[in-house]
C-alpha cells in the first residue's frame, strides 16, 4: 500500500543504530516501506538517547520537529523508542501530548504487536517501560541491511553491570546480559552473506562479554569463531572496559590474521582520587601503565579512548596531569566529554563541582593537544602503501571516493579520501598515502592495483608509537 510508508530517526550511539534496524525489520514484516522522505511518512518512529541532558535535548528538539507532519504531512502515528524514554518514562506522555506511542529499551522486538494495538485504540499515548533482565538470543539476526553493508555493527551484549558515578547506562539498559556465542556467530554469517567485510563487535563493555557467567575467555571464543566465516576480513574491538584487557586477549590480538590492531579503551581520567570518585574502586593500574602493557604486547595497534574533564574535584593540577598523560601516550584518536551531572547519578551529588565555563576551557585545551599529535602521526603515513576499506563516493562530492583504514572505526576516526584511481565500495584495496590533515588523509590507488582480500598481519600500518 502507497500509504503505508514508515521513517526511521537514530539517535545516539552505535547500538542505537543495531535496534532501529531491529525495529526497521518488523515494520517490513508489517507491509510497510521505508523511506526517507519525513513529509510522505504514515509512520515516523524516532529512537532516542537519554545518556546525557544535551542528548535528551537534541532527541525532544527531534520529537517536535518531526511532529509537524501530524499536521502538515501524512503523518498518522508518531513513536518515540529507547532510553529517553526509559529515563523519563511516563511524564513523556503528558510533556509530549503529539506522541502515539512510547517503547522502552526492551520493548523493540514487540514493536510490530504494540503498533498493531495502537492502530484498533487511541487516547493517550501509552508507555511499555522495560524491566531490562533478558536478551533474546536471536537478538538482531532480523535486521535490515546498513547503507553500507560491507561494514556492519555487531551487538554482542546489552546492559553494564558497572557502577560508574556519572553514568546512567545500567539504569537505561539493565546489568549486563551476554548473548550465546553461536547467536553471534550465526548472525555474523548472515551479515557477511550480505556482503560484511568489516565487523565491529559492540557492547558497553565488550570486554566483560560473558563475565557475568564467570566465561572470561568468551570473547576470544567468539573471535575465534568469526575468523573462521568467510568474507569478513577485519574483525574491530570497540568499548573495551580497561580492567578487561587481558594479556591473553593481547596475545590473541597480536597473532590474528583478522581481529584488527585497534582498541577503543574509554580510560576517562588519569589521576588515581578521580578514578576512584568515577568508578567506585581502585584501577587494577595506572592508565600510563596500561598503555604501556598494550603497546608492548602489539607495538603497531592503534589505540582510541575517551577522556572526562570537570568531573566534581578535578583540580588544575589534576588536569595538568590529564594533558601530560595526553601528550605522553600519543593515542591515535581521542574523544574528550566535560562532566554532566546527570540527575540520579551519584557524581552529580558530589562536591566540588567545576564551573561549566572552566570545563568547556580544559575540554578544548586537550582536543587541541590532540589536534597537534593526531596531525604529527598521520603525517608519518605519507607516501605509505597502506590496505583501505572503500566506503563509497564521498557524501559531500563526487570528485573523492571515502574510504577507512584499519586504525580508523566507522564514523568516529577520520577517514581516507581517495583522490585518483577508482574501486568498488566495499573492498579492500592498496592505496598510497598523499596528503595528511589533521584528522583525515588523502591518497590515490594505484593505476593496476585493486586488490583485494585478506591482508596478513605483516601488512598492517597502523600509526607508529612513540
Amino acid at each position: 500500500m502507497p500509504d503505508r510508508l514508515a521513517a526511521i530517526i537514530s539517535l545516539g550511539c552505535a547500538k542505537n543504530q543495531v535496534d532501529s534496524q531491529i525495529m526497521a525489520s518488523q515494520l517490513l514484516d508489517m507491509g510497510y516501506s521505508l523511506t526517507e522522505d519525513r513529509s510522505q511518512a504514515s509512520l515516523l518512529l524516532i529512537n532516542t538517547c537519554g545518556f546525557l541532558q544535551s542528548s535528551v535535548e537534541e532527541s525532544i528538539d527531534a520529537i517536535l520537529e518531526l511532529s509537524q507532519w501530524k499536521d502538515v504531512g501524512t503523518c498518522r502515528h508518531l513513536v518515540v523508542a529507547g532510553c529517553m524514554v526509559q529515563r523519563y518514562g511516563r511524564k513523556l506522555a503528558e510533556s509530549l501530548p503529539e506522541v502515539d506511542l512510547f517503547l522502552g529499551t526492551s520493548h523493540y522486538h514487540r514493536l510490530s504487536e504494540l503498533l498493531a494495538r495502537l492502530e484498533k485504540n487511541s487516547g493517550v499515548a501509552p508507555v511499555y517501560l522495560s524491566k531490562p533482565r533478558e536478551i533474546l538470543e536471536q537478538f538482531g539476526s532480523s535486521r535490515v541491511a546498513d547503507d553500507n553493508p560491507a561494514s556492519v555493527y555487531l551487538r554482542v551484549a546489552d546492559g553494564c553491570s558497572n557502577r560508574c558515578s556519572f553514568c546512567m547506562i545500567p539504569r537505561l539498559r539493565g546489568p549486563l546480559r551476554s548473548r550465546p556465542v553461536q547467536a553471534v556467530l550465526e548472525e555474523a554469517e548472515l551479515l557477511a552473506r550480505a556482503g560484511a567485510v568489516e565487523i565491529s563487535l559492540i557492547a558497553q563493555d565488550i570486554t566483560a562479554f560473558g563475565s557475568e557467567d564467570g566465561d572470561r575467555n568468551r570473547l576470544i571464543a567468539l573471535l575465534e569463531g568469526l575468523e573462521l566465516i568467510p568474507g569478513i576480513q577485519w574483525i574491530r574491538l570497540l568499548y573495551a572496559y580497561p580492567d578487561g584487557v587481558s594479556d591473553q586477549l593481547l596475545q590473541f590480538m597480536r597473532d590474528s590474521a583478522k581481529t584488527l590492531p585497534y582498541l577503543d579503551i574509554p580510560l576517562q581520567h588519569c589521576a588515581p582520587h578521580i578514578l576512584r570518585a568515577m568508578r567506585g574502586r581502585p584501577s587494577v593500574m595506572e592508565a600510563d601503565e596500561l598503555v604501556d602493557r598494550i603497546r608492548s604486547a602489539i607495538p603497531h595497534i592503534a589505540l582510541r579512548t575517551t577522556l572526562m574533564v570537570g568531573f566534581p574535584g578535578e583540580t588544575e593540577s589534576d588536569f595538568d596531569a590529564l594533558l601530560g598523560f595526553v601528550q605522553r601516550a600519543r593515542f591515535d584518536h581521542l574523544g574528550v566529554f566535560a562532566f554532566s551531572p546527570e540527575p540520579g547519578t551519584r557524581a552529580a551529588r558530589l562536591p566540588e563541582q567545576v564551573p561549566s565555563t572552566e570545563k568547556e576551557s580544559r575540554r578544548h585545551r586537550l582536543l587541541a593537544a590532540q589536534g597537534e599529535i593526531s596531525r604529527d602521526l598521520l603525517s608519518r603515513q605519507v607516501g605509505r602503501l597502506l590496505p583501505v576499506l572503500i566506503e563509497g563516493p564521498h557524501p559531500e562530492t563526487d570528485l573523492l571516493i571515502k574510504g577507512r583504514l584499519e586504525s580508523q572505526a566507522p564514523e568516529v576516526d577520520g577517514a581516507v579520501l581517495i583522490t585518483s584511481g577508482d574501486a568498488e565500495t566495499g573492498r579492500i584495496v592498496l592505496a598510497k598515502v598523499t596528503r595528511s590533515h589533521t584528522y583525515d588523509l588523502e591518497a590515490e590507488i594505484p593505476a593496476g592495483d585493486d586488490r583485494d582480500g585478506e591482508m596478513k598481519p605483516a601488512e598492517r600500518s597502523a600509526s607508529e608509537t612513540l
